[in-house]
């Protein structure tokens, strides 16, 4: 793979999600997790915590760095059922682990 491929992959894998938190179906992630437990709460409930993660996803986005940006984008997309709350977890591992003490 040459230069210029490199770089037009790893673009694409970044631009959707350069401007801001991508677009997920979280109301059917909702939905499932419902189906699966009962217990855990309502639709409602769920959603609000989706929202909530997006907003704070929106307000610090470009706070993280590209790459943290693309893999777990893709992390939270591939299989399973997308969530933002996943996804706002993800980006502060990676954050906080970048911030750990080296031992």
């Amino acid at each position: 793979m040459n230069f210029v491929s490199a770089l037009f992959l790893t673009g694409q894998l970044i631009l959707p999600a350069a401007d801001g938190p991508p677009r997920l179906d979280v109301q059917q992630s909702c939905k499932s997790a419902m189906k699966l437990d009962p217990q855990t709460g309502s639709v409602d409930a769920c959603m609000k915590d989706e929202n909530d993660a997006l907003a704070e996803l929106k307000r610090l986005w470009t706070t993280f760095p590209a790459g943290d940006r693309a893999r777990c984008t893709t992390e939270t997309s591939t299989g399973g059922a997308p969530s933002y709350v996943e996804l706002i977890t993800c980006l502060q591992i990676a954050q906080d682990a970048r911030q750990a003490p080296k031992n």
